[in-house]
């Protein structure tokens, strides 16, 4: 895949009005699809360079297959399988005789847009509906020609513009820790209507909302009134022999949140984890910056793999966001507040 031409920013297009439209999200209950769904419509982006394929879903069968990382994989069929891994009997069928371990794939779909008119300079939140698209970096000087962006990723737009040799279109992206900026094709992206961001449930009273977090069983409980109303595998903080990485036990409240952020790990644990371009729907809840947030490098639920904050499938971490206090507006870069709800990590 090669680095399309870059455009002039004197292409981009200033436009005017914006639509809302309100999508309801459903209490995340489950962090893999049930047996029963449809998965003709999934693909599976493997994560990691050398991951095998075997013969049933079970680690000590015949391995028939080798692919790396970004290699992008139908997937036919949910397996229960058999492994020694916490998380081993998900896995899936790819081809007759040949499965996959969901771990080692992250799933997308490959969905096209039509590029949007109404994106202004303030800015609107995007994000990537393909398994990975080219962002192009604008700065000509800049030794990286382009980043890859990944699917799930949440981005803020900040203009349309038009590729006058091959009519094609691309949204400006401006990143948001060193206000690099990128072009990215307009039709791998959607625009974030606002209603999708509304408060989920807003009750005004703090104390009727909490959060648990157990890290001996990789679990994030969440809690209104008493009764559990959602429930998400998770991955928490590493411990290795180099580095503690464990996300710290105790009482906190989300006090910060933004709705996508470019993280940069200096204490990298992964081959794909060092720098993170567009980590969506972040709340974070202490004061060194451990945070709930979406997660697209790893599939690995259940088992510690952060750099000590709450990894989450990335609609269970969006869920979060909306339904816990401080509540933010739908196009707020940031929002802090001295108290939200209240977090208990064990």
């Amino acid at each position: 895949m090669k680095p399309q031409k870059s455009i002039s920013r004197r292409a981009f297009l200033k436009q005017g009005s914006t639509a809302l439209c309100g999508v309801a999200l459903a209490p995340h209950l489950s962090t893999l699809p049930s047996p029963d769904q449809q998965t003709n419509h999934l693909l599976g982006r493997v994560l990691f360079n050398g991951v095998h394929t075997y013969q049933q879903p079970d680690t000590n069968s015949l391995a028939n297959g080798m692919h790396d990382h970004n290699d992008i994989l139908p997937l036919l069929q949910l397996a229960k399988g058999v492994t020694n891994h916490p998380n081993g009997e998900i896995w899936f069928l790819i081809k007759d005789d040949v499965y996959i371990h969901s771990r080692d794939i992250q799933l997308v779909q490959n969905k096209l847009n039509k590029p949007r008119e109404d994106v202004t300079r303030s800015g609107r939140l995007g994000e990537v509906t393909v398994p990975f698209t080219e962002a192009i970096n604008t700065d000509k000087q800049n030794a990286v020609a382009y980043q890859l962006f990944f699917y799930g990723s949440v981005h803020w737009i900040h203009g349309l513009g038009e590729n006058q040799e091959t009519g094609k279109r691309y949204y400006l992206i401006i990143e948001d820790r060193w206000n690099e900026s990128y072009y990215v094709d307009a039709t791998h992206m959607r625009i974030i209507e606002d209603g999708e961001l509304a408060p989920i449930d807003p009750v005004g009273d703090l104390e009727r909302k909490r959060i648990l977090v157990d890290t001996s069983q990789q679990m994030l409980y969440a809690y209104q009134d008493g009764e559990l109303v959602m429930a998400s595998a998770v991955s928490t903080g590493q411990a290795t022999e180099n580095a503690n990485l464990s996300t710290p036990a105790g009482e906190y409240f989300i006090n910060y949140k933004r709705p996508t952020r470019h993280m940069v790990h200096s204490d990298k644990i992964g081959i794909n984890d060092s720098e993170l371009y567009g980590v969506p729907w972040v709340s974070y809840f202490t004061e060194t910056g451990i945070a709930f947030h979406g997660t697209y490098w790893h599939n690995d639920y259940t088992h510690p793999r952060s750099h000590g904050c709450v990894n989450m499938p990335i609609q269970a971490a969006k869920w979060i966001y909306r339904w816990s206090d401080p509540p933010i507006a739908p196009r707020a870069k940031k929002h802090t507040d001295r108290y939200g709800t209240t977090v208990t990590v064990i």
